[in-house]
This record gives structure tokens, sequence and C-alpha cells, in this order.
């Protein structure tokens, strides 16, 4: 087959850093389908659906023109702005930087909701995968029922448990830190004119209290709509990778042992594709631009996963 060793085992130990795609069965962008109703119900074989792979060859790049965007664009507007390269008036300044920053959240919101879609567009495929592959062994080979509800069980909680939902969760955050903080100065600013002709240590220990109360509520929120999307995004493809090593593993065992096509596999899973998220959360916090490195790794872990998960998909459909 081309992806096998002469002993016939995918992924050998000593070798399984030299695995590396190479079909070129995957989407490019001259070729890529949309992933309508209409061509979802078209996938009826496993070379169909393999042909709505993702391009994983232009990650770097995708990520490249979201640095630009993101980072290198908005200091080239305020070098232009403080500079006084155009010369523009008060109320031109206000027009042009309203419709920056505006322009600017707009690509934010688009980058954070791309984010979820690398990982979700192959979830969905997969999915589609899982159930033709179902289909076609339990048409080849005699399965048992309780081997079959294993399998069902498998392909149901794929799709439920790695769906990736994360930009909601950040964007309901950010809108629910702007409502405590107006809340905050509201409050805030009635008490101080509450108490401004009376009891200033009154005035002082109830703006403590109300500001704990507030920090306490901040430290939730930001917990659950910020550090908990991001560690998920952190560790999502290696979560994949063992669950996908489970799925490959219960259709391996499908499939007879004197089956002349039958091979061994050992699934990819590398701890690599997550970081230490602890030690990379402290160190962004306290020099900003490595969670520009970070950010790299975690959009590349799809194209370091899908290099080699790609070769199992292959070694199936031919199987089959």
């Amino acid at each position: 087959m081309g992806i096998f060793s002469k002993d016939k085992e995918l992924f050998k130990v000593e070798y399984k850093d030299k695995y590396y795609i190479h079909s070129s069965n995957y989407y490019t962008d001259k070729n890529k389908k949309s992933f309508n109703k209409k061509t979802v119900q078209e996938e009826i074989s496993l070379e169909d659906n393999i042909n709505k792979r993702c391009n994983i060859n232009n990650l770097h790049t995708l990520w490249i023109k979201n640095f630009i965007l993101l980072v290198l664009l908005p200091i080239v507007f305020l070098i232009i702005i403080t500079i006084n390269i155009i010369d523009i008036d008060e109320i031109m300044m206000l027009i042009l930087l309203g419709i920056f920053s505006a322009l600017y959240i707009y690509i934010l919101l688009k980058n954070m909701i791309m984010k979820d879609k690398i990982v979700n567009v192959y979830i969905d495929r997969k999915t589609r995968f899982y159930k033709i592959l179902f289909k076609n062994v339990s048409e080849k080979f005699n399965i048992l029922l309780e081997d079959s509800n294993k399998i069902n069980e498998y392909i149901n909680q794929f799709h439920k448990r790695y769906t990736m939902n994360t930009a909601l969760k950040e964007i309901t955050g950010i809108i629910v830190f702007f409502v405590l903080l107006i809340v905050f100065l509201y409050l805030g600013a009635g008490f101080y004119s509450t108490f401004e002709y009376h009891d200033s240590d009154l005035m002082a220990v109830s703006l403590i209290l109300l500001t704990l109360i507030i920090s306490i509520v901040f430290i939730v929120l930001y917990k659950i709509f910020f550090i908990n999307p991001l560690k998920r995004k952190n560790e999502i493809w290696y979560e994949i990778s063992l669950f996908e090593e489970e799925i490959t593993a219960a259709f391996q065992n499908l499939v007879p042992d004197n089956n002349q096509n039958k091979k061994k596999i050992n699934y990819p899973v590398d701890i690599t594709l997550k970081q230490p998220f602890a030690l990379y959360f402290m160190v962004s916090i306290f020099t900003g631009f490595f969670f520009l490195v970070w950010d790299y790794q975690m959009i590349m872990a799809k194209q370091k996963y899908l290099s080699k998960a790609y070769l199992v998909e292959d070694y199936f459909a031919e199987l089959v």
C-alpha cells in the first residue's frame, strides 16, 4: 500500500516520526466543494468522503495572514495616526478610528470562529467517514450485536464530545465583561453620591466590599468564558487522537485476524499535540508576545495530527 513497513505495521514505534501524508486526496483551493446538505448526502463511499478532506498544508499561511491582520495592522494604524502621515481633522480622525475599530472587531470575531471551524469541519467529515466505514464493515464481515452497539456509541459520542463552541463562549464572556464593568461603575458612582456628605469611612468600606464582590465574580466568569475555552483549544487535537485511537481499535477488532489485508496499527497519539497549559498561560500573561507562539502551535497541531491520521483513513478505505 505504500504506507506500511515490510512487516505490515503502520506507525512502527521506532519510525513513528517518519510517516507523513503523501496522498493527494484532500482539498486544494481550486477543487474544494461546498459542505452543503446535498454534498453530504452524495457521500456513498469512503473515497467520496476522503475527497472532502481539508487542505492541511496551508495552515501556517492562515496563521501568518491572521498575524498580519490582528497584530501588524493595528500597529501600522497607530504609527500613521501618531506621526500624522495623513493630514486630517479631529472629526475625520474619530470617523477613521470608528471604522478601523469596527473592522478590527469583525476580523477578531471571524478569527475566533475560524479556529472552531478548523476542528468542526474535520469532526463533521470524520463522523460521516465512520458511519460509511461501519456500513461497509457490517456488509463484509459478521458482526456481533454487542460490537455493533459499541461502534454506534463511539460514532454518536464523537460529534457530541468534540464539537467546538469556544468562540460563542468567548464572545459571551466579552459581552458579560463590559456589562459587569458598566454595573460596577454605576454602583460605584451611586455609592459615592450617597455617602459623599456622610460618613467617609462607611463609603470606603462599601466601595471595598463592592470591589471585592465584583472581583470574585470577574474571576469566576473569566475562568468560565476565557480560561476553559483556551484550555480546550490547547488540548482538543490530543483528546481527539485518544478518542480515535479507541474507535480505530474497535474497528480493527471487527476485522478477522486471518484477513490478509489486515495490518497492525500503532495509532499516532502524540502528547506534543497539547502544550503545558499552566506554564504557557503564565508566560503569555507576563510576556504577551508568547501567546502568538502558543496560538501558532495550537493551529498547527491539526496539521501535525492529520498528517498521520489521514494514513489510517487510507488504510481502512483500502481494507473494505
